[in-house]
């Protein structure tokens, strides 16, 4: 257990305020394995500094649940399918020193590319490379398996009608990718999960939560990957995978906790401490101006289910109905307009829902 989790069951978790104001102090021991952060890289927002030393690398990282080896493979997949290059290029250093090997980073990156898209493939190929030649490593990683897919074999005839070469890639993606040995079934499913945690593309997330388990990965251990990913991508992506894997979990009769997110219960400790108990309370900005911002983050990322309870959370921080309209206009014109109409429509229903009349 860590020092986190020790005070928290004697204290609750309201004394994450406590620990992060102390962080130095407690977590002191640890803060000697943690990464260097970039020089400067806090300096503007010091609280942000505080949740990465006392929380991430004091608690999350810490956490027995989770190999450190794995939790290394699933942040370098999350990092680069957000390309987030800064990140990326610090977590392959580290997944390297977690004992993830040059051979497996490589085939990671030819994994997730599959599910986050080739310019996210081509970035992160580009700073492993970059990785590999600042620690003296070959340019390209020993012994690459050749290609063995028989693409006449079609493992999903008639799925796609409509995009028959779809089709044709999915064959390649599943006969070929899942097959090479550089990463086990059960790396793969826990890189595949986590992106798909991060992307917040629910109905992959539910297929390969299965496939997880199929593969090996342990109930506990999926719970914890999308702990873990939540503090990369976000807590409504971490929100709706716990939901995703509960249902999944259930299905298959396994036993659930009594949480209020029981497919990655410690998510509840995490937010009823660190986002309600801490963060939202804090003076630097009003109630209502946070509000605004993750309406505002919710909508331009399209997680609708979160984005429902916080324009259910605007209104009651002081936020009027026509102030919501104007803001998802104005959002819309950063985000596009997809995510503008899902906004409004998303609106309309919580307007309805409280019988308040629609703005003009």
């Amino acid at each position: 257990m860590t020092v986190l989790q020790c005070l928290r069951s004697m204290l609750g978790p309201g004394v994450v305020t406590l620990l992060l104001t102390s962080s130095i102090a407690l977590l002191s021991p640890l803060a000697a394995q943690q990464p260097a952060a970039p020089v400067g890289a806090y300096d503007a927002s010091p609280y942000l500094g505080e949740i990465r030393n006392a929380v991430l690398y004091g608690d999350i990282w810490e956490r027995p649940q989770l190999s450190a080896r794995d939790r290394s493979l699933v942040t370098v997949a999350v990092n680069q399918a957000l390309y987030a290059t800064n990140e990326l290029r610090i977590h392959i250093g580290r997944a390297l020193d977690n004992g993830v090997t040059q051979s497996e980073i490589g085939e990671l990156i030819g994994h997730v590319l599959w599910y986050s898209g080739f310019p996210t493939g081509v970035n992160a190929a580009r700073v492993a490379a970059e990785v590999f030649a600042e620690r003296g490593l070959p340019e390209s990683p020993p012994g690459s398996s050749p290609r063995v897919a028989n693409l006449d074999d079609h493992l999903f005839p008639g799925v796609f009608p409509a995009t028959p070469y779809v089709a044709d890639l999915l064959d390649v993606l599943y006969a070929e990718t899942w097959e090479r040995p550089e990463l086990s079934p059960r790396d793969r499913s826990l890189i595949t999960v986590a992106v798909n945690t991060a992307l917040y593309a629910t109905g992959e997330v539910r297929v390969h939560v299965g496939r997880a388990l199929n593969n090996g990965v342990t109930q506990e251990e999926i719970s914890e990957l999308i702990t873990h990913v939540t503090f990369y991508s976000g807590f409504p992506t971490g929100v709706n995978a716990a939901r995703v894997a509960a249902e999944v979990f259930e299905q298959r009769g396994l036993p659930m906790p009594d949480s209020r997110f029981p497919g990655a219960p410690y998510l509840d400790t995490l937010i009823s401490g660190l986002v309600y108990g801490d963060t939202w309370p804090r003076s630097g900005l009003s109630p209502r101006d946070r509000s605004l911002i993750t309406i505002a983050m919710t909508q331009a990322a399209y997680q609708t289910d979160q984005l429902r309870v916080h324009v259910g959370r605007g209104l009651d921080n002081g936020i009027t109905p026509e102030e919501l309209s104007e803001m998802m206009a104005q959002v819309t014109l950063y985000s596009g307009f997809p995510s503008g109409v899902n906004g409004s429509r998303v609106l309309a229903e919580v307007l309805q829902a409280r019988g308040i009349p629609l703005p003009n």
